[in-house]
């Protein structure tokens, strides 16, 4: 399927995104990201990266918009994160996108009512 970008605003900022369908959250964002975007956390949680280690992360909530739509979301602080921002499933899922596993593009399936 290969790597999707998508330009996402954060903040009243714009930052270029990783989409990442593996990540079960909503938005990871790196240190410096939330510091721009004035991101107050309210709490702190547990995720086990990829290499299988333990790391707290910051947690708080925002605005984001992706392409015309917008919506809150818990956006999670890492300190080590290599990239500005990573957004994950639900994140899609609450604006109403999906990747297309054809195109690598995200794609426009609107908000479903189940």
């Amino acid at each position: 399927m290969g790597i999707t970008f998508a330009e996402v605003e954060i903040g009243g900022r714009t930052y270029r995104a990783l989409v990442d369908t593996g990540f079960n959250g909503e938005v990871l964002v790196s240190r410096r990201v939330a510091e721009e975007a004035g991101l107050k956390p309210f709490r702190t949680k547990e995720r086990v990266t990829v290499d299988g280690r333990r790391v707290r992360v910051e947690v708080a909530v925002a605005v984001i918009r992706l392409w015309g739509e917008e919506s809150e979301v818990f956006v999670e602080i890492l300190d080590e994160l290599p990239l500005d921002v990573l957004i994950g499933v639900q994140a899609l899922e609450r604006l109403g996108y999906a990747v297309s596993p054809v195109t690598g593009r995200l794609e426009k399936v609107g908000l479903l009512a189940v």
